[in-house]
C-alpha cells in the first residue's frame, strides 16, 4: 500500500536551492555464451518428454472399455475381479453399479490391447464360480483364487455392451462339430445340457431352447461332436428319450427303462435308416422334427392320410383317441376322434368314430412290381373292398387294460348298412357288431324262447308222470315180475353150464372129423394132379372130380365156421344165431 504525500503548508517559504546530485557510476553489461540453452531448462523439458511418452504408451497399450450386465454382482468386485480367456488375464473390472431401474447390475471393465478384435455380437461373458449340476461339479478352482469373469470371443458386428450369461455355455468356441435345430410341440423333459445319443453313445448335447415365433412350438439348438456329425443326413430322425417309458394301449403294457442320466436330464436319440444312407449330408443349422418316441417316428414317415367315419351302436368303453386301426393284425391307421350323437327322429343314440387310414402302409402287387397305393386311389380302393365285405369291428386288444381297437376284415355275408348317409363329412365304412354283442344277442334270443315256453304246464305234467312211474315201479305186480325173471335167469344159467359141458366133446369130435376130411381132400387133390395129364382138362371125369372137390372144400369151411361159433358161443345151439346184433 503506497504512503500518502505530506501536506504542504499554507504559506510556503521560498525553497533553498538543492545541492547538485552526485554522478552515479554506469554499469557495464558483459554477455557470456550468448545463443546457447541454459541447463536450468533441460530438466523441465526432459520431464515433459517422459510424461508425454508415458501418456502415449498408456494410451497405445490401453484396450477397449466394455459394459457387462448381470442379474446380480455375486463374486464380482471392482478393482479385483479379473476377466480371463483360457486362464489368461485379458481385463479387469473397473466399477460395479446398479442399473437405473434397479433390475440388474452394470459392470464396467477395461480389456487389454488386441481384445477389441473379438468384441463382436457373438462374444459371451459369464462368472466362473463353483457349480453343482447334473453334468458334474465345475469351478472348484475359484474356491482358492476367487471368482472371475470368463470371456469367449465371437463373430459378428463390433459391440461394446454385452448381457452376461447366468450359466456357462454348453459348447465352447473351436470345438469340432456341427450345430442343428430341432422343432418340437413342447419341451418335455429336455433342458440345456441334455445329452444326444446315437446307439446309446453320447455324441452331443442340447444347447438351449426358445419359443418359436408363432408361440406354437419350441426350437432346441443341438451340437453334434465330430466325427459323429457325419452321421446326420437330411432324412435323419430324432426322437425324445427318457429314463422310463411306460405305454398302456390296446396291445397291453410296455415298459422300457434307461440310465439314471436319462431319467434326470432326458435326452435325444437319432438314427438314419439304412435305405437313406445315400441321402445328402445335412448342413449346419438344418431343422429337424423332434418326435415324442421311436414309435412316433414310424408313424410320421407316412405323409398321406385318409379320413373315414364309423358308426357303432353299442358301447365303446375302452376305445380311446390314438387306438390303432388294424387289418388282420397289421396297423393301417388310428382313431382320431370319438363323439356321441342323438337322433331326435328315431330317439336313438349313435357313436361316430373318426379314423385315419394311412394307405401307404398297403402295397399293391401288379405285373409291373410292388408299389404303395397311389394317393388318388385309396377311397376307390376301400370302397371296392366294402362291396366285397370290408367291415369294421371293435375288438379287445388287452384283457388286462380293457383297451379296444378297430379291426378291419372281410365279412362277405355281413349286410351293407350305412348310417350317416349324405350328412357325413367323410366317407363311411360299415361296421358289424362286436363278438360280445353277438353273444349277448344270441343269449337274449335264447332266453326269450325259454320264457315263451309253457314251463308251468310242462312242470305239472312231468310231476304227474313221475308220480305214475313211482306207483308202477313200487306196485306188487312189478315186484313179482322181477322175482320171476330172476328165477328164469337162474335156470337158464344152469342150463347153459350143462350144455357147455356137452358141447365141448362134440366140438372136439367135429373138429377131428374136419381134420380127417381135410387130409382126404389133400390126398385126392394130389391124385387128380397126377392123373390130370392122362385124363385131360376137358374130360367129363376131370370136370366132375373138380366140382366134387369144390363142394368138399365148401363143406369143410362150413364145418370150421360151426366149430368156431360153438367155441365162442356154445349157447347158440339153443338160442340160435344172432340177427342184427340181437338174439
Amino acid at each position: 500500500m503506497n504512503a500518502e504525500p505530506p501536506m504542504e503548508p499554507e504559506n510556503p517559504l521560498p525553497a533553498e536551492p538543492a545541492p547538485p546530485a552526485p554522478l552515479l557510476p554506469e554499469a557495464t553489461v558483459v554477455t557470456h555464451g550468448q545463443g546457447r540453452v541454459q541447463l536450468v531448462w533441460i530438466l523441465p523439458v526432459v520431464a515433459l518428454l517422459i510424461g508425454g511418452w508415458l501418456v502415449y504408451k498408456t494410451w497405445s497399450e490401453a484396450g477397449a472399455s466394455i459394459t457387462l450386465t448381470f442379474k446380480s454382482a455375486e463374486g464380482i468386485e471392482a478393482g479385483k475381479t479379473r476377466i480371463k480367456h483360457k486362464e489368461v488375464e485379458v481385463g479387469l473390472v473397473e466399477s460395479v453399479t446398479l442399473s437405473p431401474d434397479f433390475t440388474h447390475v452394470r459392470v464396467r471393465a477395461n480389456l487389454v490391447k488386441g481384445t477389441e478384435l473379438f468384441l463382436n455380437s457373438g462374444a459371451k461373458f459369464w462368472v466362473v464360480r463353483p457349480r453343482l449340476s447334473l453334468r458334474g461339479i465345475s469351478g472348484l478352482g475359484t474356491l482358492v483364487a476367487g471368482s472371475h469373469i470368463e470371456m469367449e470371443p465371437g463373430h459378428g458386428t463390433p459391440q461394446r455392451e454385452f448381457s452376461g450369461l447366468e450359466t456357462p455355455p454348453q459348447v465352447r468356441v473351436g470345438a469340432p462339430g456341427t450345430r442343428y435345430l430341432l422343432e418340437a410341440p413342447s419341451l418335455g423333459s429336455l433342458d440345456a445340457g441334455s445329452p444326444v445319443y446315437f446307439r446309446d453313445i453320447p455324441v452331443g448335447e442340447v444347447l438351449g431352447y426358445e419359443l418359436n415365433k408363432d408361440n406354437k412350438g419350441v426350437t432346441l439348438p443341438i451340437f453334434i461332436q465330430a466325427p459323429y456329425n457325419a452321421l446326420i443326413h437330411e432324412n435323419t430322425r430324432f426322437w425324445e428319450t427318457s429314463g422310463v417309458d411306460l405305454v398302456a394301449d390296446a396291445s397291453g403294457f410296455r415298459l422300457r427303462s434307461s440310465s439314471l442320466t436319462r431319467l434326470l436330464m432326458g435326452g435325444v436319440t437319432f438314427n438314419t435308416p439304412d435305405n437313406l444312407e445315400s441321402s445328402p449330408f445335412a448342413p449346419e443349422k438344418t431343422r429337424f422334427t423332434l418326435f415324442k418316441s421311436e414309435t412316433a417316428v414310424a408313424d410320421g414317415s407316412y405323409t398321406h392320410k385318409v379320413l373315414f367315419v364309423l358308426y357303432f351302436k353299442g358301447s365303446v368303453r375302452g376305445l380311446s383317441v390314438g387306438a390303432p386301426v388294424e387289418f388282420r393284425g397289421i396297423q393301417v391307421g388310428k382313431v382320431t376322434d370319438i363323439r356321441l350323437e342323438y337322433d331326435f327322429e328315431e330317439t336313438t343314440f349313435r357313436i361316430p368314430v373318426l379314423v385315419q387310414i394311412e394307405p401307404e402302409r398297403v402295397s399293391e402287387i401288379s405285373s409291373s412290381g410292388i408299389k404303395t397305393i397311389r394317393d388318388d386311389e385309396p377311397e376307390e380302393f376301400l370302397q371296392t373292398l366294402v362291396k366285397r365285405g370290408l367291415r369294421a369291428q371293435l375288438k379287445t386288444g388287452s384283457y388286462l387294460t380293457g383297451q379296444l381297437y378297430v379291426e378291419l376284415d372281410l365279412h362277405p355275408n355281413a349286410p351293407l348298412t350305412l348310417v350317416g348317409g349324405a350328412q357325413n363329412l367323410h366317407p363311411e365304412l360299415p361296421t358289424v357288431p362286436t363278438s360280445l354283442d353277438e353273444i349277448t344277442a344270441s343269449v337274449t334270443r335264447f332266453l326269450e324262447k325259454i320264457q315263451s315256453l309253457p314251463l308251468e304246464g310242462i312242470g305239472k305234467e312231468l310231476h304227474e308222470t313221475l308220480k305214475g312211474t313211482n306207483r308202477t315201479v313200487n306196485s306188487p305186480e312189478t315186484l313179482e315180475t322181477i322175482r320171476a325173471a330172476h328165477a328164469a335167469l337162474t335156470e337158464a344159467k344152469n342150463l347153459l353150464k350143462n350144455l357147455n359141458l356137452q358141447v365141448e366133446p362134440m366140438a372136439s369130435g367135429v373138429k377131428g372129423a374136419s381134420g380127417a376130411a381135410t387130409a382126404t381132400l389133400k390126398q385126392l387133390e394130389e391124385t387128380l394132379i397126377k392123373v390130370d395129364g392122362l385124363i385131360g382138362p376137358k374130360a367129363p371125369l376131370h370136370y366132375g372130380t373138380v366140382e366134387a372137390v369144390r363142394e368138399l372144400a365148401a363143406a369143410a369151411r362150413s364145418i370150421r365156421s360151426l366149430i368156431d361159433l360153438l367155441e365162442r358161443k356154445p349157447e347158440s345151439l339153443i338160442f340160435g344165431k344172432e340177427k342184427n346184433g340181437a338174439r
